[in-house]
């Protein structure tokens, strides 16, 4: 059985062929209603997004766009983005995203660098902002606002409203529109996708549809997720990640495009707790920093449990962790851990799901940074199944993945056929309505049976990213760096817009991709992840120290939110690290400790020996070269508002080795 998004050439194509099958199905949610924020869930349909994208398409057109333009979109995630996105490409246009959080410069740099000829904004203050950028790009002709416009401050101004009128009256740009969407092929440009620029100025990645539907196929390319589509279950899930980055676009937008799922759009990153709660989504895609998060908040209320409360939580993630162990090695799972699993799920692991509104996840799903092992393997140990995958911008996402698939077929028997639909029925099914799989016997009995026959086979490792996609390449270089090829991957040809110089720096002499990342290949061929080939630290003794790790440890405690490690050619290794201050500030209080602002506390001798502790765990993992010998407390947090955060939340350490040159210098006075 063949699915959409292997017989279409384009996303654009796979989008309309998956409308005309749905229909009035819902496709998308979100608490907007006709552009203008609201307080309620407002769902569209597949029928309502295909005549928005129609008429916004044929809009574009009589406003003058023609093949091969390039469009901007300026917002932040709306179900308009996504419309917006659809349209550009069903006229033959190229989308051009960019973040909603870029500076007038940054703006002003990717509109001049593509030549965009119109830009798609969000909101007021985001067309306000592209109108006052537009004298310095000149080639840029009009600017459509997602919002309501009543009075437009300048003429090239124009709303989505307008836009979908013009597109209805002009019968000539309709027809053109669908003219143009069923003449596009798998090599037509799709987007490009500007890097978040951690080290210069940004390179905007050029994509074709067929980059995006091999990444598809890849994704989706497994003996479960066929199976789930065989039998027409799609996920509801919670998009918060930005469109505007490749890792959100291809996982909330394209699969869910292609499993016919239901798309609900967080009204904000910080509000993702809330809407959680509200939509127990069935998948969640998302960055390390946000499960972080769920693990901190666990770990804060468990340790003021006591008494047996505390016993019977600590027995659960034991017994989970114990699965843990077996599913990484592929063994078989003893009857009595079976059973004490199965109790472990009522009597542990539902409260805390429940609690963070994951009661109905099946599938979750961690990219875009490295993840703790320790941190995937708490939400497995909770019967989630969290799930890596590795990639960049010019590798269209993913080019290895941690999928739940087996790493041999099943035998072609009725009993492995049917154990495979129990696990659905079981961990998809019943999970999926929140239903917990352990409280029933028939539950109980499939699930026994597939955990002897099915789970054995499915081999899931913490820590790594997972295996080479499908029809991908990956070879290690000498020095370490991860070298890789496949459809997915940007074209030669095309490369970074208007850089052919950056792009044959970026390739191979034989064509391999260099993706500027350090790993390494267990037994199994599963890609663990080191470090960035350009933040390798190398201390004044020679010491080669990968500074990911050792962040990663340090950010494992729930008092520590974020950290920077400093080294290279230094005679040992610092960092600078900034606490969570809701729990250090709930730590002074009970220690009786006053203070008059955060730069205060930060100063204070109990606090400053409290991390002393916390550094001093952190340097067991470590080997002696890579432990932390001094470290200073920020009191604020690195943010992409105050320049130390790239738009994905990656640390720009050039900036932080700047900004806080003299705090580094501190760390390294005797």
């Amino acid at each position: 059985m063949s699915f959409a998004y292997q017989t279409e050439k384009t996303t654009c194509g796979l989008f309309f062929t998956q409308a005309a099958k749905y229909q009035d199905k819902p496709f998308i949610y979100a608490k907007f209603r006709r552009g203008v924020p609201c307080d309620e869930w407002v769902e569209m349909s597949w029928d309502d997004v295909a005549r928005e994208v129609r008429r916004v398409g044929a809009g574009l057109i009589d406003l003058g766009v023609k093949r091969g333009d390039r469009v901007a979109i300026f917002s932040h995630g709306r179900p308009r983005w996504i419309i917006a996105d659809l349209a550009i490409q069903g006229a033959a246009a190229i989308g051009v995203p960019i973040y909603p959080t870029s500076t007038d410069k940054q703006l002003a740099f990717i509109l001049n660098d593509c030549k965009a000829k119109g830009i798609v904004t969000g909101d007021k203050q985001l067309t306000e902002q592209a109108l006052r950028v537009k004298a310095e790009a000149p080639s840029l002709e009009f600017i459509a606002s997602m919002s309501p416009v009543d009075d437009p401050a300048d003429p090239c101004i124009i709303d989505f409203d307008r836009i979908q009128d013009r597109g209805v009256k002009s019968q000539k740009a309709e027809d053109e529109f669908d003219k143009r969407r069923k003449s596009l092929t798998g090599e037509d440009v799709s987007a490009i996708i500007y890097t978040s620029g951690t080290t210069g100025e940004p390179k905007g990645a050029v994509l074709t549809h067929s980059n995006f539907m091999a990444d598809l196929d890849m994704l989706l390319d497994t003996a479960l997720q066929r199976r789930l589509m065989e039998r027409g279950i799609g996920f509801s899930s919670l998009c918060h990640l930005p469109l505007c980055h490749i890792y959100g676009r291809t996982s909330d937008y394209h699969v869910q495009m292609a499993m016919g799922g239901r798309i609900y759009f967080a009204e904000s990153y910080q509000k993702v707790p809330q809407n959680l709660l509200e939509v127990r989504p069935q998948m969640l895609v998302t960055i390390p920093r946000l499960y972080e998060k769920v693990f901190e908040m666990v770990q804060v209320k468990t340790s003021k449990m006591k008494g047996i409360p505390k016993k019977i939580f600590d027995w659960g993630m034991s017994v989970g962790n114990q699965v843990v162990d077996y599913m990484s090695k592929g063994e078989k799972m003893p009857l009595l851990v079976s059973v004490q699993f199965a109790l472990a799920n009522v009597l542990v692991y539902n409260k805390v799901r429940k609690q963070a509104g994951l009661d109905r996840l099946v599938f979750a799903g961690s990219g875009g940074g490295a993840l703790s092992k320790g941190t995937n393997r708490f939400f497995r140990a909770m019967n989630i199944q969290l799930a890596e995958g590795y990639g960049l911008t010019e590798t269209t996402s993913a080019i290895t993945w941690n999928a739940t698939e087996f790493l041999e077929p099943l035998p072609d028997k009725w009993i492995y056929r049917k154990s495979l639909d129990w696990l659905i029925d079981t961990m998809v099914v019943m999970q999926g309505k929140g239903i917990n799989p352990f409280t029933s016997l028939i539950g109980f009995l499939k699930m026994s049976i597939v955990a002897q026959l099915i789970i054995p086979k499915l081999v899931l490792k913490p820590g790594t990213v997972g295996r080479p996609c499908k029809d991908t390449v990956i070879k290690i270089a000498e020095d370490g760096e991860i070298l890789a090829k496949g459809p997915q991957i940007f074209k030669r040809d095309l490369g970074y817009f208007n850089r052919p110089d950056l792009t044959d720096e970026v390739f191979t002499k034989d064509g391999f991709f260099m993706t500027g990342d350090i790993g390494h290949f267990d037994k199994d061929g599963f890609v663990s992840i080191t470090d960035r080939k350009k933040e390798l630290i190398v201390t004044a003794g020679g010491k080669n120290v990968a500074p990911h790790p050792i962040e990663l440890q340090l950010t494992f405690d729930p008092y520590i939110e974020q950290a920077c490690v400093i080294g290279d050619a230094r005679k040992y290794i610092s960092a600078l690290i900034i606490p969570q201050f809701e729990l250090l500030e709930k730590w002074a209080k009970q220690k009786g400790i006053s203070y008059s602002s955060t730069d205060d506390l930060v100063r204070k001798p109990d606090v400053i020996k409290l991390f002393e502790e916390k550094v001093a765990q952190a340097n067991k993992e470590l080997a002696k070269y890579e432990q932390v010998k001094k470290f200073c407390i920020l009191p604020y947090p690195f943010s992409e508002e105050t320049g130390e955060l790239t738009p994905t939340h990656k640390i720009k350490r050039r900036v932080i080795n700047q900004k806080f040159a003299q705090q580094i210098q501190s760390c390294y006075q005797d």
